[in-house]
């Protein structure tokens, strides 16, 4: 039966792994050679159980130790992978309203008591400016340019705040979004702690749920591009 605390931890390294598909393919791509060291060690104990009856009891007996040692180190793995990619931490918001902090690569976490400011302030503009479409308009727009045949990032698109810069904004399909923008970014000057990718969800969501929406239960630390040349090329949001 398969140690509980080792297929917990496994499972979280796939999380911060959204690439690799198993615990076997993880377990070859890092750790290729101890694997296999383990592995060789394994089968020469089998080979030296029948060819040696007398010895049965021993090589069971060593078994054992190869398979603990063996699950000793599959914990070991988990928590380094973990602790590797809790550099990158994400901000997420619960359905009622609370942000905590969660491993995901290749993130910078938005402050979360920014994010929790910056979120009632959106819904002090909402009253005022009845904007909750153009606002939702904007969060799709930013995030809806992503491509997941392509890797890279940001040249894969999608929600990165790279609907700011001018170019992004002349795309025929972004007509009208500058008005959203200005009417953001008061907010985030007042937030710096909050990435402009971050702001363009939260306020998309929040004037969903302030239109009477659900509540959207979000993830926070998106990452900006920071050059209008890492803008998407025009005709990459999916068509009617």
């Amino acid at each position: 039966m398969a140690d509980p605390v080792v297929a917990s931890h496994l499972s979280l390294v796939l999380k911060a792994h959204p690439t690799i598909s198993s615990p076997s393919q993880f377990l070859l791509q890092q750790h290729s050679k101890p694997m296999a060291s383990s592995l060789n060690s394994a089968a020469s104990l089998r080979l030296f159980a029948s060819s040696s009856s007398s010895s049965s009891a021993a090589a069971r007996l060593s078994l054992r130790s190869t398979s603990l040692s063996f699950s000793s180190s599959l914990k070991s793995l988990a928590f380094s992978t973990l602790s590797r990619h809790k550099r990158g931490s994400a901000v997420s918001v619960s359905s009622t309203g609370g942000f905590s902090s969660v491993a995901s690569p290749k993130c910078a976490a938005s402050d979360p008591d920014q994010l929790k400011s910056a979120r009632e302030d959106i819904k002090e503009l909402l009253k005022s400016k009845f904007c909750h479409p153009i606002l939702v308009r904007l969060g799709w727009h930013d995030a809806g340019t992503y491509n997941k045949n392509i890797e890279e990032w940001p040249r894969r698109g999608g929600a990165n705040g790279s609907l700011r810069f001018e170019v992004e904004l002349k795309h025929a399909a972004n007509a009208g979004l500058v008005n959203a923008l200005n009417l953001l970014q008061h907010i985030k000057d007042k937030y710096s702690g909050v990435t402009y990718a971050d702001l363009f969800q939260l306020a998309s969501a929040t004037a969903i749920e302030e239109a009477g929406g659900p509540k959207i239960p979000m993830k926070y630390g998106r990452v900006d591009v920071s050059r209008p040349n890492e803008c998407p090329e025009e005709g990459r949001l999916p068509g009617k």
